[in-house]
Parts: C-alpha cells; structure tokens; sequence
C-alpha cells in the first residue's frame, strides 16, 4: 500500500551544538543514498528527546561541529558550553562514534559565499535546501542537515575506500 521500508544499510548524523541547534540522523541504503531522515532542534526538545533519538537509530558515525565560545559574553559562553559538553556526553554515552570537525572545514564542500552573521545562516539555509528538495529546512536546524551530509561523505569513503 505504500513504499515499504527497508532496514538501513548504515545511519550518520550531524550535530550542531549551539542551543539552536539541531541534531539530524540520516538513514542510508545499500547505495549511501539517504532512504529517510529524523531530527530534532533543540528550541523544541529536552535533553532525553535528543539521548531517545540517538538510541532509537545509533548512528553508525556522527559529525560534531567543534565551535569554540570565542567572543560570546560569559552567559552566552557557558550556555553553549553547557550545550556542547552535553553533546559529546550524549554521543560517549550512547556509544556512537563520531569526529568533532571546524566550520571551515565541513563548510568547504558547499562553497559558501563569504559572509557573516545572519546573511551567512540565512546562505547556509539556501544550500542546505538545495541539497534537500522536498524537505523543510529552517535556519535553525540547516547547518545539522549539511554536516549530516558531511557525515554521509565521510562515512562513504571510510567505508566504501571511495575517498
């Protein structure tokens, strides 16, 4: 009656840790090709919605960006602190594999324009939909869905050797 579902072949995920951030999981299939996706944003979960998720599909590898509070006012610094330790809790925790990867660095893939502040997560949106017809992408959660294709990518060539 519909499309069946198929055990996935492997799962990834991406992490952005700041308090509006997001997590994403990609279910892949035997050709690496995303077969479905979950997230949550951490503006509308708890930390026990975002450990449900990470136990239900233990992702096979997890991207967690590696942001420093550099230039953030202590408040602000210790709120993403906190947000960030509880990430990388989470994954040890969990038992889920993962590499903590720069902005730079996961960026570079995607080409995006020299730009800062909001014109950047409003660029970063716009490349993140592009790559996700279909799927609505909010700025909140649109950096998660690109280091989750970071992830994809990553995972691809570890196991497959196509890197």
């Amino acid at each position: 009656t519909g499309a069946e579902f198929v055990k996935p072949w492997g799962s990834v995920a991406g992490w952005d840790p700041g308090t509006k951030g997001a997590l994403v999981v990609l279910l892949l299939d035997d050709r690496g090709q995303v077969q479905s996706r979950e997230s949550v944003r951490f503006s509308r979960s708890t930390p026990s919605d975002i450990v449900a998720l990470l136990t239900e599909f233990r992702p096979d590898f997890t991207v967690l960006e590696q942001v420093t509070s550099y230039g953030m006012g202590r408040g602000s610094a210790f709120k993403f602190g906190t947000s960030y330790g509880f990430a990388r809790g989470a994954l040890l925790a969990t038992g889920c594999r993962f590499d903590l990867v720069r902005p730079q660095k996961w960026q570079a893939p995607f080409s995006v324009p020299r730009s800062e502040g909001m014109q950047r997560k409003r660029e970063l949106k716009a490349i993140a939909q592009r790559i996700n017809p279909g799927i609505p992408i909010v700025l909140e959660d649109a950096d998660a869905h690109l280091i989750a294709e970071i992830a994809r990518r990553y995972y691809l060539d570890r196991t497959r050797g196509t890197g």
